[in-house]
């Protein structure tokens, strides 16, 4: 009781439907039927068609349009020729698609294969070395740098003469 005087007291009444909708704005009442200044003639636009089958039935009700050419067929007759254009523009432009598509999958096919087919080269064995091991290499490199530094060039008058 207590919560149903609050609501009441909140002007809300969520258990008596009644109440509610009584207070509640009533819908406009629109009239179904059309008037006639709003009624128009609108043509029957054909679907572009999608499958061959649909391209296939499109042409054929232009044939049959251009054997009872009148006043009222040659419009239908220019919007089902226009529909036979946009479905051969978007049927070519699906083509053209496809055709960059399947370039490019047998362009990446292409370099798979040469991944593939090329045989790993092995440099050389892969060696663990202490710190003793590393100071060793390093003079026996520097050693051999030193050997190759000499050879290099033109032979220089100072060291022709000692």
């Amino acid at each position: 009781r207590n919560i149903r005087k609050a609501w009441a007291a909140c002007g809300l009444f969520p258990l008596n439907p009644d109440r509610v909708l009584r207070v509640t704005p009533k819908p406009l009442t629109q009239s179904t039927v059309p008037r006639a200044d709003k009624i128009r003639v609108v043509l029957q636009t054909p679907v572009t068609p999608v499958l061959a089958e649909g391209l296939a039935s499109l042409h054929s009700l232009i044939k049959q349009d251009t054997y009872t050419l009148n006043e009222t067929s040659i419009p239908r007759l220019e919007r089902r020729v226009q529909k036979l254009v946009d479905a051969a523009q978007v049927s070519i432009a699906e083509c053209a698609l496809l055709r960059d598509e399947k370039q490019m999958l047998t362009r990446m096919n292409n370099e798979a294969k040469v991944r593939r087919l090329t045989k790993a080269l092995k440099l050389g064995d892969a060696k663990v070395m202490s710190f003793e091991d590393i100071v060793v290499a390093r003079a026996a490199r520097a050693v051999k740098d030193a050997k190759v530094k000499g050879k290099r060039g033109r032979k220089r008058k100072s060291d022709a003469l000692e």
